[in-house]
């Protein structure tokens, strides 16, 4: 790992001013040395303003490229060899980023893991689906295939030339990585919903995702 800091924590926002915050006043009271990057995904609100504030790196896209793209761009800017992404809207807890780079040091993916019992049921449904397809695509059994909060080695990252712009990148992310027969292990997370989240486009589309992989595979 880079010298200097711990790991490199990357936030993809849009139109997240009003929960960022949290997000952000709950890292620094880990006291770690830890890299915060907050890609602005071409917000209208305050968003980039409320990153600044909290005095963390701050980049800004100019139109709305997606959460794929903003977190493409986040790694490019990492200077740890250790990447944690996370949510910007204060679903998942950032007291947990510890857990994640430790164990980043025995693997080189870690996937959070959401307890059931609390994911919305409409969102039971299209977890459910996906896990189906991405587990029957690699051969492997995720428990799931599509929390944003995970961790990934930047060497690793580099290898899977990553390129969806959307919500479809946590889906490409494992599928890529079991192809590579990367070391990925999973780390249950607590999770609060408060609105917001894929909308029926973006559903579609990652089921479309999956099902392409599926099919390559047959």
């Amino acid at each position: 790992m880079r010298k200097g800091y711990e790991a490199s924590v990357i936030i993809p926002a849009y139109n997240e001013g009003k929960r960022l915050g949290k997000v952000l006043r709950s890292i620094k009271k880990l006291n770690r040395r830890y890299q915060v990057i907050v890609v602005d995904d071409g917000s209208e609100d305050d968003t980039h303003a409320v990153a600044k504030e909290n005095g963390f790196d701050a980049v800004r896209l100019e139109k709305n490229k997606g959460k794929g793209y903003a977190c493409r761009t986040g790694a490019m800017h990492a200077k740890s060899s250790f990447l944690v992404f996370m949510d910007a809207d204060f679903q998942f807890d950032p007291m947990q980023i510890p857990q994640f780079v430790g164990m980043l040091r025995e693997n080189d993916m870690v996937i959070g893991v959401r307890n059931y019992k609390d994911i919305p049921m409409a969102r039971k449904i299209s977890n459910k689906f996906a896990r189906t397809v991405v587990n029957k695509a690699t051969g492997r059994n995720f428990t799931d295939v599509l929390c944003g909060f995970r961790a990934i080695r930047k060497d690793a990252l580099l290898k899977l030339g990553l390129r969806e712009d959307r919500y479809e990148i946590e889906s490409e992310m494992i599928i890529k990585a079991a192809k590579k027969k990367l070391r990925i292990s999973e780390l249950p997370v607590s999770v609060r919903y408060n609105g917001g989240g894929m909308s029926v486009m973006d559903s579609l589309r990652v089921s479309a995702y999956q099902l392409k992989h599926l099919l390559r595979k047959k």
